[in-house]
């Protein structure tokens, strides 16, 4: 009788689980329309009909400085890098699409890095370079030098975050999500910038 009333309060159990685990599904599609937001990436807004188109030049404005950490531990600012086009990405390994977007702006600096162009791949994860370093090797990035910034002074960041500065410092264009950066269109809007 014990045994046969144990066996009825696992199956009750297990059976609550398994309700709880598909309200937790639900739950998790409902609130991200209609994906798994922590398996699957958001759909890449170059795909999905909004395009990329740099602001004139006389709409640009400076954006507020924020403290970074190259991968020596040496501090810097974004005014660091006036005088070059640069593409600052706020990502994190803990983040889906983040990690989705790396391997193509990994491709991107490859192609177009250099004195003109790079690509700032700014970590926002609170284990700073170490855990970078960790991700980078096991996800093959070869073109991206590492930079850490303090999570904490990017409160209610969406990641990933992309912003297309020119060489004067000032925003030229700027969204959050995936996009689609060695195609065309990126390449584009990139190179004009450069260009100017």
């Amino acid at each position: 009788m014990k045994q046969a009333h144990r066996t009825r309060r696992i199956i009750l159990v297990a059976a609550l689980l398994v309700l709880a685990a598909v309200a937790g599904v639900v739950t998790a599609m409902l609130g991200s329309g209609g994906r798994l937001s922590y398996t699957e990436p958001a759909p890449n807004p170059s795909v999905s009909g909004r395009t990329m188109a740099a602001l004139p030049p006389s709409q640009r404005q400076s954006p507020q400085d924020f403290r970074l950490v190259r991968a020596d531990g040496q501090p810097m600012t974004l005014a660091a890098f006036k005088g070059r086009t640069i593409l600052v990405n706020l990502w994190a390994t803990w983040c889906p699409p983040c990690v989705a977007e790396m391997p193509d702006l990994d491709r991107l600096q490859g192609q177009l890095g250099g004195n003109d162009f790079q690509v700032l791949a700014v970590s926002l994860d609170r284990g700073g370079k170490a855990v970078v370093e960790r991700w980078n090797t096991q996800a093959g990035i070869r073109h991206l030098a590492i930079h850490t910034a303090n999570p904490a002074d990017f409160p209610g960041a969406l990641l990933p975050t992309s912003i297309l500065l020119d060489k004067q410092g000032r925003v030229a264009w700027t969204g959050s999500g995936i996009y689609a950066w060695t195609e065309a269109e990126a390449v584009g809007v990139i190179k004009a910038v450069m260009a100017e």
